[in-house]
């Protein structure tokens, strides 16, 4: 068993990337719930803005799906993937620099 994977641990090397990164997209939704209470806290923002950070994050995932499908099927799935985990670890870590919920939200 272990020259197989040795063997073929390329081609497994992809999906499993895959896999682990739509794992974390789905991550990302559930530790934002809980943690977005937190946000609205330090910013002393109005609690009613707290489902509109998740949906926020949901609808803009959902507005890309029309650009990206025909984008992936032209260039290739792993410059997308690359890309927006790119995208995402930057936006992730500009929110540690955010003074106000607007920010945040943005």
């Amino acid at each position: 068993m272990p020259r197989f994977f040795a063997r073929h641990a390329a081609t497994l090397f992809f999906p499993m990337a895959l896999i682990l990164y739509d794992f974390a997209a789905y991550l990302s939704t559930d530790l934002i719930q809980p943690g977005i209470i937190n946000v609205v806290r330090d910013f002393n923002a109005d609690v009613s803005l707290a489902p509109a950070a998740v949906s926020l994050y949901l609808a803009g995932g959902m507005a890309l799906q029309w650009l990206l499908g025909p984008l992936s099927d032209r260039i290739g799935r792993r410059p997308v993937l690359i890309t927006g985990a790119l995208i995402f670890t930057l936006a992730c870590a500009a929110t540690m620099f955010t003074t106000s919920m607007t920010q945040f939200l943005i």
